[in-house]
């Protein structure tokens, strides 16, 4: 299918007229979304709890792909949390995501039914298109004067913010963030508020954000204050400074919202280091220690079969390096042993060594493509005398000179390390020190970007 068509949505939940399964009180409920594949329902994802509330608007939204030729079956199921380990069904509803976006405004309620086919209440479900920013945002609110709304002992506020997105020329706000709560304060100080861009507006930086200012209830029962609306653009433009409004008492002012800090971190995109000129490298490491086993031995990972079948390692070079070798801009990539003792012509050593050129040749340690470290792999495997312990360290260094070098050149280049390994080192905190000490170098190889082999055999292995 064409790229093009394939397109993210995020998905905004909220309930009405939720049955109550509290007697007391009333039910704190959250939603799981589940999608259908292959006619097994799994989990895709959840909102928050709200407490006691049967008319809940959740932050927390979903993200899926939507593929317009493809029947996407969505399961939605709201529950009562009880505890950690136990909840109520309060209802469920099956639907399609073709069936959410064909609605008007991509937007459906549907009725919610429990296990007795009872109704539970409505959910009303909303798509938005996810706009590609990555920009992230900061920002440091604090309120002034907010009015009291209790007297006598409990007099002051509780106040917390919720922000909506305001589309145009749609009726439907969508709630995206709220704040915690500040108890009993006038001019309270809410916690930094660091999400994308695209949570907040949608990377559209002049739509206006409304912001409602409330008072927290423990019943559930929060009281509105008033509300306001700013948009980004007059955030990075200066504005400090916005009035909460009651509109329902004559826009009545009930307090004063204040931007102590704003910051706009503009995040560029993979791509858009690539169409700025950047080139990466590809360097590979390849682990011939004895605990992967003889070559001979049927349950190796370097296991030579005389049928032919690859094994495990050059398995896991093709699935990985058939991905990285794309973004490599000479395709010039320099492999390297370790972990054994070499028997080559030029390397031929009773040494255990810890990096070394697997073509043998110190003086140019570079292949060819995908098919050239494959094949370096496949002629030199059967010539190496596998030892140990396993050291990464060596192959971490060799890495940093690399990098040093491309850093003092003053390169748009980019090193990838890549080392194959079956997951066990003996030098583990050298390898953590030398990870933090090149986070300043054009490398990637820290545990985020560390790249280790699947064998199944062995399970998959954790970074």
């Amino acid at each position: 299918m064409d790229q093009a068509e394939i397109q993210k949505l995020e998905l905004f939940i909220s309930c009405r007229a939720l049955k109550d399964l509290v007697t007391l009180t009333v039910s704190d409920p959250f939603v799981v979304m589940l999608v259908q594949n292959q006619n097994k329902w799994f989990e895709h994802g959840r909102t928050e709890k709200i407490d006691n509330n049967l008319n809940p608007n959740f932050a927390k939204s979903m993200t899926i792909e939507y593929h317009f030729e493809v029947q996407q079956h969505l399961r939605f199921e709201v529950y009562h949390y009880v505890d950690e380990r136990q909840s109520k069904l309060i209802g469920r509803t099956d639907t399609t995501l073709s069936a959410v976006v064909g609605s008007k405004d991509q937007l459906i309620a549907l009725p919610l039914y429990d296990d007795t086919n009872s109704k539970g209440g409505t959910i009303i479900i909303r798509a938005d298109q996810v706009k590609d920013c990555a920009d992230q945002v900061t920002l440091h609110l604090r309120g002034n004067d907010i009015i009291e709304t209790r007297f006598w002992f409990w007099h002051s506020t509780n106040p917390f913010l919720r922000f909506y997105r305001l589309r145009k020329d749609d009726p439907n706000p969508v709630l995206v963030y709220e704040t915690e709560q500040v108890l009993n304060n006038k001019n309270p100080v809410w916690q930094p508020i660091v999400c994308k861009a695209q949570k907040l507006c949608n990377g559209d930086y002049f739509m206006p954000i409304k912001i409602e200012l409330w008072d927290y209830r423990t019943s559930g029962q929060h009281v509105l204050l008033g509300e306001t609306a700013v948009s980004l653009d007059q955030l990075r433009n200066g504005e400090k400074q916005k009035q909460f409004q009651n509109k329902q008492n004559k826009n009545k002012v009930v307090g004063t919202l204040q931007v102590t800090q704003f910051i706009l971190n503009q995040k560029a995109s993979f791509i858009d280091f690539l169409q700025g000129g950047l080139q990466l490298n590809l360097l590979v490491a390849i682990d011939f220690t004895a605990s992967n086993k003889n070559i001979n031995d049927i349950t190796s990972l370097h296991y030579q079969d005389p049928k032919g079948t690859p094994s495990l390692y050059e398995q896991a070079i093709v699935s990985v390096g058939d991905i990285l070798i794309n973004y490599d801009y000479d395709k010039k990539v320099p492999v390297y042993g370790f972990g054994c003792k070499p028997k080559l012509n030029m390397i031929n050593t009773n040494e255990t060594l810890h990096c070394f050129p697997l073509n043998d040749n110190p003086d140019d340690p570079e292949v060819y493509g995908l098919q050239g470290i494959v094949q370096v792999y496949r002629d030199t495997v059967k010539r190496l005398s596998f030892d140990g312990p396993t050291y990464l360290h060596p192959v971490l260094q060799q890495a940093m000179q690399q990098a040093r070098e491309i850093k003092d050149k003053k390169q748009d280049n980019y090193l990838i390390l890549l080392i194959l390994t079956d997951g066990q080192t003996n030098d583990l905190q050298i390898t953590i020190d030398d990870v933090i000490a090149s986070s300043h170098l054009p490398l990637i190889n820290n545990f985020d970007w560390y790249w280790q082999c699947r064998f199944q055999k062995y399970g998959s292995f954790r970074q």
